[in-house]
């Protein structure tokens, strides 16, 4: 910890992140399922901000997808604003605006020292500061939404934290016995909880703690800024809402966007009991039944419901691609409260005929053959969660596409720079991003440049950049050593690149 953190970790950077939750596009239609208008009608420019924006992956992501829009983001540590501006400025991107700046001085800004917005976003940051911080964002969103604007808000929520809270409790104290950086002292902590755990503690969930010791394999930055936080409190989905509306915000739904259909997740006897209370208890009875840990909740300042007539000729006009290589015939998802599978033919079909190409809703249902189809939230719904379509925003036009390639291929070169493992593709079609490991890195970059598309020329290709950068290719942690293999693994990369990655990238507008 450092003074001017106020117990917020800040020794060690935030893990780059991308949250597809916090897109404009998403955003939009989250509003427009619950029958609420959306900032602004699509295409149009925007402002938008970003509160604790870390390494600022989400916001560059969100920059280059729309050049037309003018993006702020602000965050509290020096070194994540200084790593966000260098890579905006290596891809040259002139409508993103990052600044060093605590909350509080956000607050106290001067009239037209900053624009009204019409979407504010803060990913996890309101659970892990302390209340007085908490206090300075309402006085930030009462100052600066625009009215009809959003408010995204993703939180550790109560009570589905309640089991898990003791080992928070247990990894803070420990770790602040040890000494050196968070991430040494997290790691620490980890075993003791572990020890704690095995030597018969009734207090402390067995499997949460598998769940942090797998966590630890994949990286102790994380767990550090997730647990080690001085004011880290999950909170009550009503406490929030309580708190937001002085800023005149009105809660009305979730960016997960099937937690706005209690018919899929609740029992009639469950969803009759949430009927039954007031308004203001209604989220937080629902995660009783479906204790989630981490919500996603999307607010509007001056909420207008749509009529149901606007309301389905814009729902019917969103086109669909697929948002992975195949479909899935069966769509699946798995909530805390247990696995959905859900059976309409329909979604079979669906995914039939976006292997093939784009459909709008009202072309999929007037498709020949088409079952009987669920509504058309349920649709988008169902697509976009269970990763089986996105919906398309935009078609850009070639020179857009070439443009987004650049941005794209300097995201990347500045990513394998820094010695980050993945690194997230613009995709202008979708208006969103993707996420993308090292060796899919080191492909995109040599397509990107003209490398033929072939796999001994792909794979010949990614190998001399990898080397070029000092890399050496890792099974189970370990370095490969014979060359012959080395080569068999890029080659089999290649053909998946060329095969699976490749299409959905130009699909999705990233290539």
């Amino acid at each position: 910890m450092t003074d001017w953190a106020s117990g917020y970790v800040a020794d060690i950077d935030y893990i780059p992140g991308f949250y597809a939750e916090q897109m404009p596009s998403h955003l939009d239609l989250a509003c427009l399922i619950r029958g609420v208008y959306p900032p602004r009608q699509e295409n149009q420019p925007f402002t938008y901000c970003e509160l604790g924006c870390g390494l600022g992956e989400t916001a560059l992501t969100l920059a280059a997808c729309h050049p037309e829009a003018e993006i702020h983001a602000f965050d509290f540590n020096p070194a994540h604003i200084a790593y966000a501006t260098q890579t905006a400025r290596c891809a040259g991107l002139s409508n993103i605006h990052f600044a060093e700046r605590s909350f509080a001085e956000l607050a106290k800004s001067g009239e037209g020292e900053l624009p009204l917005f019409d979407y504010v976003t803060l990913h996890g940051i309101w659970t892990w500061i302390a209340r007085a911080h908490q206090l300075e964002i309402i006085e930030i969103l009462a100052r600066f939404v625009r009215p009809g604007g959003v408010v995204a808000v993703t939180y550790n929520a109560l009570p589905g934290w309640s089991r898990q809270m003791p080992i928070q409790r247990l990894l803070y104290d420990f770790a602040a016995t040890q000494d050196g950086p968070s991430d040494r002292r997290v790691n620490a902590a980890l075993g003791f909880a572990e020890a704690i755990q095995q030597a018969g503690s009734i207090a402390i969930d067995e499997e949460f703690v598998k769940f942090l010791l797998n966590k630890r394999e994949l990286g102790l930055t994380y767990l550090a800024h997730e647990y080690l936080n001085g004011s880290w409190q999950p909170v009550y989905h009503a406490d929030l809402a309580a708190d937001l509306a002085h800023a005149k915000l009105s809660y009305v739904a979730s960016a997960t966007l099937l937690e706005n259909f209690p018919a899929i997740f609740l029992s009639e006897e469950q969803r009759r009991l949430v009927e039954a209370v007031p308004a203001a208890m209604r989220e937080t009875l629902k995660d009783h039944f479906n204790p989630r840990i981490f919500r996603r909740d999307v607010f509007v300042r001056g909420a207008r419901a749509i009529a149901p007539l606007p309301k389905a000729r814009l729902l019917e006009s969103k086109r669909l691609t697929l948002a992975d290589a195949k479909a899935q015939l069966a769509p699946k998802l798995t909530l805390p409260s247990g696995e959905i599978e859900f059976k309409s033919p329909f979604y079979a079909f669906m995914g039939g005929v976006l292997t093939e190409g784009d459909a709008s809703l009202a072309e999929l249902r007037a498709k020949p053959g088409a079952p009987p189809s669920p509504n058309n939230e349920e649709i988008l719904a169902v697509g976009i969660e269970t990763r089986n379509a996105i919906t398309v925003q935009h078609l850009p036009t070639a020179h857009e596409l070439e443009r987004l390639r650049s941005v794209n291929l300097a995201f990347v070169r500045n990513a394998i720079e820094h010695g980050r493992p993945s690194i997230t593709l613009a995709a202008c079609a979708i208006q969103s991003g993707l996420q993308i490991p090292l060796l899919s890195m080191l492909a995109y970059e040599a397509l990107a440049t003209q490398t033929p598309e072939t796999v001994e020329a792909l794979a010949a290709r990614c190998l001399e950049l990898l080397q070029s950068r000092g890399e050496q290719l890792r099974r189970d942690g370990e370095i490969i050593q014979d060359e012959g293999e080395v080569l068999s693994v890029m080659r089999r990369k290649a053909e998946s690149i060329l095969s699976i990655d490749l299409p959905v990238w130009r699909r999705i507008g990233a290539f």
